[in-house]
C-alpha cells in the first residue's frame, strides 16, 4: 500500500514540473521566441502541400491571430490554424481548398506571435513560398493619408486587384490579390508581386472580410492602374463616403409638425403635401428634416422623394396643440459668438419696438433677425468687457402658428476681456496657388475654421488657451468646406495636410507658427 501511495506521489510531482510555466528568479526574460524550422522553407519554390508547419525554440502562444495573420494573396476560405487556446512549441495553418498554381504566397505573421512566459513578441516574421518554379519579387511601397477623420482608421489594409478581372463592384464582392497593412503612420509594403496592371484599394477593414463595407468603412483609391515594375511608390488619399441616404423614421411630432430622421446626406431629400397646405416651413438639423405646416385638414398626406424613389406618408393627424416654449439663456461669449433665442416652434416675426438693449445700463444698438432655422440672433455691436442686458416684452415675438410670447424674456450677456484669449498667426510656405481654408481642431474637432482664399496668411482670433492642432484644406471648388470622394464615381476627396505639430495658445499671446506644406507629396 505504502508503495503503491509513494509512486502515485512521484507519478503527480512528474506532471507538476513539466507544466509550461513561469520560471522564478534570475533575470527576466526579453528575448523574443526564435523560429527553428518551417514547412515549407523560407523561399521553397514547388510547394504542393495545403498545410503549413511552424516549430519554435520554446512555447509560444497566438494572440488575435485572424487579424493579425495576413496571406497574400487571400484564400477563397479562412483556413485553419491549430492548436489555438494554448500554448504550444508548433503550430500548423490549414488550407481548406487547394492553393493557386505558380503563384507566390506571403505569410505576414505581424504581432501574433508572443512566448508564453514573458509575452515577448516575434515582430516582421514572414514566410514567402510558391507553388511554381520561381518566387516573384517585385514591390510597391507608399502611404495612406487619413483625410478630415477625428480619429485615425486602425488596420488599414491595401490590396491590388488584376485589372483584367476588375469592375467598380469588386471591391464590395471579391478579395483582393495581393494584400498587406499599413503601419500606424500610414506607410505600407507590398512584396513579391508580379508583373502586371493592378487597381490599388485602401480599406479601413474593421470586419476583417477585405471588401468594402460603404458608409462603415472608408476608403482610397487611385484613378489609374498600378504598373508593375514602372510604378514603385504611390501615395493614397483614404476618406469617409456619406452613408446612402435612408430614411429611419417619419413621425408626427405633435399638431403641425412632422420629423423625418434620416442617415446620410438629405441632398436629394424633397418633401411636398398632397393635401391642402395653407402655410408651411422647412428646415434641417444635424440628422432630421423638420416639416412644419398648417391645414384645415384632419389628416396630412406627404410624397416623400428621395431623387428618383419616393414614397407615400399618410397620418391622421395629432390633435394635441402645440405651446410655444422660449430658451434665452444668459451668456459669457467672445466678440464672435452669437447671442440667440431659442423656442420649440418656428418664429417667423419680430417687433423690434417691444425689445430693448443696454449696454452698461445705456441703451445700445443692436439688430435681431430669424435664422434659417427660424431662432432669432441678436447682433450686437461687442465691446471687450462689457456688460449687455436684452430684454424682451410680450408680444415681442411670433411663431408659425401665430403665438407671441406671453412673458417678458431677459438675457444678460458678458463679453469676455480681449486678454482672455489667445491669437493664432498661420503661415504656410511655400507659396500656394490653389485656394485653401485653415481649421483649427482641439482633440479631432473643428473649432473654427478661416474663408477660402489664396493666400500664405491666417489668422484666428479670439482663442481660449489650450492645445490646438492644424488642418490645411485645398478648396479646389471654393465652396469652404471640405468635400469627400465618391468612389463609384471615381472622385477623390478634395486634398488635406494636418501638419505633426502642436498650438500652445495662452492667453493674452499672440503666437505665430509656420507651416512648411510638402506639396509634392500631397499632389503627385
Amino acid at each position: 500500500m505504502n508503495q503503491r501511495y509513494l509512486l502515485l506521489l512521484s507519478v503527480l510531482f512528474f506532471f507538476s514540473c513539466a507544466r509550461v510555466g513561469q520560471p522564478t528568479g534570475g533575470d527576466k526574460d526579453t528575448t523574443p521566441p526564435e523560429l527553428l524550422k518551417s514547412i515549407p522553407v523560407p523561399n521553397q519554390t514547388n510547394f504542393k502541400g495545403d498545410e503549413i508547419t511552424l516549430v519554435f525554440d520554446e512555447y509560444v502562444q497566438l494572440k488575435n491571430p485572424d487579424k493579425n495573420i495576413l496571406i497574400s494573396p487571400p484564400p477563397e476560405q479562412k483556413p485553419v490554424i491549430f492548436p489555438m487556446g494554448f500554448a504550444s512549441k508548433e503550430f500548423k495553418i490549414k488550407f481548406k481548398k487547394p492553393l493557386q498554381e505558380n503563384t507566390t504566397y506571403l505569410i505576414n505573421f505581424g504581432e501574433s506571435i508572443a512566448d508564453y512566459n514573458e509575452g515577448n513578441k516575434l515582430k516582421n516574421l514572414q514566410l514567402v513560398f510558391s507553388t511554381g518554379d520561381k518566387l516573384d519579387s517585385l514591390q510597391l511601397t507608399g502611404k495612406v493619408y487619413s483625410l478630415h477623420m477625428e480619429k485615425k482608421p486602425e488596420n488599414i489594409l491595401i490590396g491590388l486587384y488584376p485589372v483584367q478581372k476588375f469592375k467598380d463592384s469588386t471591391v464590395y464582392t471579391r478579395q483582393p490579390y495581393y494584400v498587406t497593412v499599413a503601419d500606424k503612420k500610414g506607410n505600407f509594403k507590398l512584396s513579391h508581386l508580379r508583373q502586371g496592371s493592378y487597381k490599388i484599394i485602401a480599406l479601413a477593414d474593421q470586419n476583417g472580410d477585405y471588401k468594402y463595407k460603404q458608409g462603415d468603412e472608408a476608403i482610397a483609391f487611385l484613378n489609374k492602374p498600378v504598373q508593375l515594375p514602372e510604378d514603385t511608390l504611390v501615395n493614397l488619399f483614404m476618406f469617409q463616403e456619406p452613408e446612402r441616404f435612408n430614411i429611419e423614421d417619419i413621425e408626427q411630432k405633435s399638431a403641425n409638425h412632422i420629423s423625418i430622421k434620416f442617415k446620410g446626406s438629405p441632398d436629394s431629400l424633397q418633401v411636398k403635401p398632397l393635401n391642402q397646405i395653407d402655410q408651411q416651413v422647412t428646415f434641417f438639423d444635424k440628422n432630421a428634416f423638420h416639416y412644419w405646416y398648417q391645414t384645415a385638414s384632419d389628416s396630412i398626406h406627404l410624397e416623400v422623394f428621395l431623387g428618383p424613389k419616393h414614397k407615400l406618408y399618410k397620418r391622421k393627424r395629432k390633435t394635441e396643440p402645440d405651446s410655444l416654449v422660449i430658451n434665452f439663456s444668459n451668456y459669457k461669449i467672445s466678440p464672435e459668438d452669437s447671442v440667440l433665442l431659442k423656442s420649440n416652434i418656428p418664429l417667423i416675426k419680430i417687433d423690434s419696438t417691444k425689445i430693448s438693449c443696454l449696454k452698461d445700463s445705456l441703451p445700445a444698438t443692436y439688430k435681431a433677425s430669424i435664422t434659417k432655422n427660424y431662432q432669432v440672433n441678436f447682433d450686437l455691436k461687442k465691446i471687450t468687457g462689457s456688460h449687455y442686458q436684452i430684454t424682451v416684452y410680450p408680444g415681442a415675438i411670433t411663431d408659425f402658428l401665430g403665438h407671441k410670447n406671453q412673458d417678458t424674456l431677459q438675457s444678460d450677456v458678458y463679453i469676455k476681456k480681449t486678454e482672455m484669449f489667445g491669437t493664432v498667426h498661420v503661415k504656410l510656405e511655400p507659396q500656394i496657388n490653389t485656394p485653401v481654408f485653415v481649421e483649427l481642431l482641439r482633440k479631432g474637432k473643428v473649432i473654427k475654421h478661416t474663408a477660402t482664399k489664396k493666400s500664405n496668411t491666417f489668422d484666428f482670433k479670439y482663442i481660449l488657451p489650450g492645445d490646438y492642432q492644424i488642418r490645411i484644406v485645398f478648396d479646389e471648388n471654393q465652396n469652404n468646406k471640405w468635400d469627400t470622394g465618391n468612389y463609384l464615381l471615381h472622385r477623390q476627396p478634395e486634398k488635406t495636410f494636418e501638419p505633426p505639430v502642436k498650438l500652445e495658445v495662452r492667453a493674452n499671446w499672440d503666437l505665430n507658427q509656420t507651416i512648411k506644406i510638402p506639396l509634392k507629396e500631397i499632389f503627385e
